[in-house]
């Protein structure tokens, strides 16, 4: 099985590669440089060693004559170092080059009209620099040096410029290795902790990950995320217990009635209040039948509600004919201008419907549920009892009734439900003070 490539390994893998690539660049134009400089500085010496009238040009009517000796000995040693790499080239071909140099091959191309450098070969096979210098006779001065020395120095510079090159190459993989090791430190510690969170469903773990950076901000999201996940898990998990909570005492009502069906109809024996017994278990089933509803519309996850833009006047409407065509005896007064939002238009005609449902469960028959709203609010009114102070904030609260209400049907979910789509929305809900009864002010963005 093929181990995968870590990834501060091929982090280290194309530094190192990018700085290779850059030093063998550098190395070759270093290369090439010092190649030139060297054959100019020889070029140079060559221009330099020519005699001094033979380094100018000729004056008008002046020839010029130079003539080696070829045919005797050198005088001394100084002699030969001076004369060494010089030669004659005559018109018919012949060169004549004093004892003990070594003549550069010669060619028909060496016939040149003005001072010209090239590179040729001696008679013993040495490379050499070659300067043409033509003479007034026709003839051809050939002054040449051995390219060996330069030769050598270029041979020992690129082995010791590939040496640097790879030398570097390795230097910078290992320290890029390293840096990338603590650069991703934290990266790593973050895949421990988001891997031991998936093995262990701990949400709570901590996620040690700091700094500005990028790995600091995923480290930062990171934890938010975890945290939304810890709070989403706790919700779900409270309402399913308070669920549970609420459920049962309904529940063993419901058996009750229905054990004492099932009793008087296996006995045989006449059960008094069966009409009794049956609207019971209807109303509970009833009872049970809104609270499942409300119950969804609570786990209901956020993400699944509409953005578009909602007509609120409509929405109160149609809420309010749905709480009129169930609450006969009571007068609603609806007073609305036109404003929108932008949200889902269902699950705010429930909210509007709950707060109208709660103020007709409050207030005495025969009494006004008031209704206005205006661009950015909405408020629900009723004639009942009202609210004490300190009871206001928790009811808002799941499955919270008041005292004096607990004998009253329902779920004590309604209130819960408005506030979680008023914040949803972007807005707040609250009791506000009112002389006489409870009034209920929604605050919610309009859209501009």
């Amino acid at each position: 099985m093929t181990r995968p490539v870590l990834l501060r390994s091929k982090l280290a893998l194309i530094t190192a590669f990018v700085v290779a690539v850059a030093i063998a660049g550098i190395s070759v134009v270093t290369w090439l440089a010092t190649e030139h400089n060297l054959r100019s500085q020889l070029d140079r010496s060559l221009q330099a060693s020519l005699p001094p009238r033979i380094d100018r040009p000729p004056l008008p009517g002046e020839r010029r004559v130079f003539q080696l000796r070829c045919d005797e000995g050198l005088p001394n040693e100084g002699l030969q170092q001076v004369l060494q790499g010089i030669q004659t080239l005559s018109l018919d071909g012949r060169t004549c080059a004093p004892p003990g140099v070594d003549p550069v091959v010669t060619t028909a191309a060496d016939f040149v009209a003005t001072p010209t450098f090239r590179d040729g070969v001696t008679v013993s096979g040495t490379e050499a620099r070659v300067l043409l210098q033509p003479l007034g006779t026709g003839e051809v001065l050939i002054l040449s040096r051995s390219l060996a020395e330069i030769d050598t120095t270029l041979a020992t510079l690129a082995g010791v410029l590939t040496g640097v090159s790879v030398l570097g190459a390795v230097v910078v993989a290992a320290g890029g290795l390293w840096l990338t090791r603590r650069a991703l430190a934290p990266m790593e510690r973050l895949t421990e902790t988001a891997e031991h969170i998936a093995r262990t469903e701990d949400l709570t773990t901590p996620v040690t990950v700091s700094g500005r950076d990028e790995v600091g901000r995923l480290g930062r999201a990171f934890t938010s995320m975890t945290a939304a996940l810890a709070e989403s898990r706790r919700r779900q998990r409270d309402l399913v217990n308070d669920a549970a909570h609420e459920l049962r005492t309904p529940l063993t009502s419901l058996r009750t009635n229905i054990d004492l069906l099932v009793r008087s109809e296996r006995t045989g024996r006449p059960l008094p209040q069966r009409g009794e017994v049956l609207d019971r278990l209807q109303a509970q089933s009833q009872e049970f039948g809104d609270l499942v509803t409300e119950l969804v519309v609570l786990a209901r996850d956020d993400r699944e509600l509409a953005r578009d833009p909602v007509d609120v006047p409509a929405v109160i409407d149609r809420a309010v004919k749905r709480a009129r065509s169930r609450a006969h005896d009571h007068v609603f007064d609806v007073d609305h201008s036109d404003w929108s939002i932008s949200g889902d238009a269902g699950a705010l005609e429930r909210s509007v419907l709950n707060l109208l449902d709660n103020a007709v469960k409050f207030s005495p028959a025969s009494s006004t549920i008031t209704v206005r709203s205006r661009p950015g609010w909405l408020t629900v009114s009723d004639e009942g009892p009202g609210l004490p102070f300190e009871h206001r904030q928790s009811a808002f609260e799941r499955f919270w009734r008041a005292p004096d209400a607990r004998g009253l049907p329902g779920s004590g979910l309604g209130l819960a439900i408005v506030a979680d789509i008023v914040a949803v929305h972007g807005g707040t809900v609250r009791f506000v003070p009112r002389p006489r009864g409870a009034s209920v002010f929604v605050q919610l963005p309009e859209l501009r």
